[in-house]
């Protein structure tokens, strides 16, 4: 009975936790900064994530840093964005990109890193500095 009870709450645990995020192109990415679509930069992060905007970097939740971006894209809106560099690690576990982002406030130089999963990459760190 002891063993039922206890394979019961492992699946029911499994079932109820948190939902993974779908790996997104890189490009996809890029394409949410530049239309300033916090909702779609948080479903591409990880659980938690490097996030620097302007000189506040720290690690936060997906939560915390789709709170943080709502913010800067409300001060900041995005008019483009146009990549500069875009690259891989040589192991191919990772990719990145480089790009500025024009905004009515000025340009601001962003860089973009993802862990590859399956088919796409969760992003893992977004800093987006002053130009």
């Amino acid at each position: 009975m002891k063993s039922l009870l206890f394979v019961f709450l492992s699946f029911f645990g499994l079932y109820t936790t948190a939902p993974a995020q779908a790996p997104v192109a890189l490009d996809d990415i890029c394409r949410a900064i530049g239309a300033s679509n916090v909702d779609q930069i948080a479903a591409a992060m990880d659980a938690e994530v490097e996030l620097s905007l302007l000189d506040q970097e720290n690690v936060y939740t997906r939560e915390q840093a789709k709170a943080a971006l709502t913010a800067f894209f409300k001060d900041f809106t995005s008019v483009s964005f146009g990549k500069v560099h875009q690259g891989a690690s040589k192991s191919e576990d990772a990719e990145y990109c480089i790009g500025t982002l024009t905004t009515n406030k000025g340009a601001f130089r962003v860089y973009v890193y993802g862990a590859k999963k399956g088919n796409g990459i969760l992003l893992q760190e977004l800093r987006i500095d002053r130009n």
